[in-house]
């Protein structure tokens, strides 16, 4: 663990970004956005595995968007996993965009409300949480406190083989986070955060025990130091600190998630 704080990338350690991004996004400057410039961040903080998401899914295009990041997967077969967005806006896109998963199987998806209206617990997105179920994957969703969680609450009750991420865990209503992880063993926190509030890291342990936390930067958005920063300089013990790093997320995630040919 001394190694990051030498400047020197961690070794030994099993490092996984749960959460981040390729690509750019409408209303924010991103000077290094590209691929190439996250891949090195990456590798130079020691991080093993990048599990990302396109901007341009999220926002705009989803088909465009989860394409990009398949590309993504064949250019760094070792390093990154794509995560299919899917949109309630357009439900006859999902059943496209679960056959392109099934494909190429993929485990992994990222639901956000950025550009919709819909709860995450409204009857569009069930196609995508009834598959997550029935394979057991992975959902990564943006929260946003009460509001995103109380809906993804409901979800996991539903859809109980699904594993539901929560992004962002503790940015606001700190408390509801806790209440949906001891509420359902299927929810999980993440701890990619732009409001990075004194001893939330310490909480989210104390609160749920590092074993169900999950590492993630948000890159591009946010700087890889600071967030990986977070939890090498919490209170917490080095077993707990590995736990959030990578190992949570090596339990979570399959290692056979993405295909590597």
């Amino acid at each position: 663990m001394e190694n990051l704080f030498a400047g020197r990338p961690l070794r030994d350690e099993i490092v996984i970004d749960a959460h981040m991004h390729v690509g750019k996004y409408y209303n924010f400057l991103i000077p290094s956005n590209g691929v190439a410039a996250l891949i090195e961040n990456a590798r130079r903080l020691g991080i093993t595995r990048l599990y990302g998401s396109s901007l341009l899914s999220i926002r705009n295009d989803a088909i465009a968007g989860n394409t990009m990041v398949i590309e993504t997967h064949a250019a760094y077969p070792n390093l990154f996993f794509p995560y299919l967005v899917v949109k309630p806006n357009y439900p006859e896109e999902i059943k496209e965009i679960l056959d392109l998963a099934e494909r190429h199987n993929i485990k992994q998806f990222k639901i956000h409300d950025d550009g919709n209206s819909l709860p995450f617990d409204h009857h569009n997105y069930f196609p995508l949480y009834e598959y997550a179920n029935h394979i057991g994957a992975v959902v990564l969703a943006h929260t946003y406190g009460q509001m995103h969680v109380a809906p993804l609450m409901k979800v996991a009750k539903e859809f109980h083989s699904a594993k539901i991420l929560l992004g962002h865990s503790g940015i606001t209503n700190e408390d509801s986070y806790y209440i949906a992880v001891r509420s359902f063993n299927n929810i999980f926190l993440e701890t990619c955060n732009s409001l990075a509030w004194y001893g939330l890291i310490e909480r989210l342990v104390k609160q749920v025990g590092a074993e169900r936390i999950c590492f993630g930067t948000d890159m591009p958005f946010m700087s890889p130091d600071q967030q990986i920063g977070r939890i090498l300089g919490a209170k917490i013990t080095d077993d707990e600190k590995r736990r959030i790093l990578g190992v949570n997320a090596q339990e979570l995630f399959s290692a056979e998630s993405t295909d590597q040919k």
